[in-house]
């Protein structure tokens, strides 16, 4: 949804399109709160930081592929690839444990995907043994890796074959063992925060139906401002009664297999 029409929604609410009481400045930034909000509630943006090509997610030259231009991705954030897969830096580094998301990985994430700002969680961590198989690695918590896996003193050097994260959200850190070797392509599913809408070209990483949200949530904040509590409430209901309907709406179950 563009800058606007969530600018003439949470006006329209508030009674104020002629931004009387609440300026237009001001409002925008209730709108993108609201919007942080929403991403951070219902985990609705994930996306996959992936270290080489995203095979069907970017134009091949001379190729046809149906939906191959991907919604929301960064002109040549997935480097085209021929016969193999072309790669980036979002590699394993040798010797190296700690990955920050702030520094590491969330620079890759604002380079591959519009509208996305920073990681909020790491869902899943796959990393490429070799060259011919990426499994997905194992997750534990951090006191038993600390505990089990990072007990052995002398640096045991392999592939990774476990991850955990410490710290929460933006602070979060991957950790992994044993530690990588060698450079190792990476692919992570992650939880993202939204960028700021500054204006209608921006691209909004809020989908459909969670976007319907956000103007109960930019008019909740302008009414607590005001000393309106009762009004801020109420919108604040209606923020999170969307948010929650648009969350279930967002899976309606499917079928794993048919011929199991």
């Amino acid at each position: 949804m563009g800058l606007n029409a969530y600018i003439n929604d949470t006006s329209a609410l508030l009674h104020d399109q002629g931004f009387a009481f609440t300026s237009k400045a001001q409002l925008v930034r209730w709108i993108n709160e609201a919007r942080r909000q929403c991403a951070r509630r219902t985990g609705c943006i994930q996306r996959l930081i992936s270290g080489q090509s995203g095979f069907g997610a970017s134009m091949q030259p001379g190729s046809i592929i149906p939906g191959g231009g991907q919604p929301g991705a960064m002109p040549g954030a997935f480097p085209n690839a021929q016969q193999n897969a072309s790669q980036n830096s979002f590699m394993t580094i040798t010797g190296v444990e700690r990955y920050p998301l702030q520094g590491f990985a969330n620079p890759y994430l604002q380079a591959q995907h519009a509208g996305c700002s920073a990681i909020m969680d790491v869902a899943s961590i796959t990393v490429n043994w070799g060259a011919t198989t990426r499994p997905a690695l194992a997750w534990m918590p951090w006191e038993d890796l600390q505990a089990y896996a990072r007990a052995y003193s002398a640096l045991l050097e392999s592939y990774p074959s476990v991850w955990s994260v410490l710290n929460d959200g933006d602070n979060g850190e991957v950790w992994l063992f044993p530690v990588p070797n060698q450079p190792l392509e990476m692919e992570w599913t992650v939880y993202a925060q939204c960028s700021d809408l500054n204006s209608d070209s921006d691209y909004d990483a809020i989908p459909y139906g969670f976007s319907n949200a956000i103007k109960f949530g930019a008019a909740s904040l302008a009414f607590f401002t005001k000393q309106m509590y009762a009004q801020a409430q109420m919108m604040e209901a209606m923020f999170a009664d969307r948010m929650g309907t648009a969350r279930v709406a967002a899976d309606h179950g499917k079928v794993p297999n048919f011929y199991a």
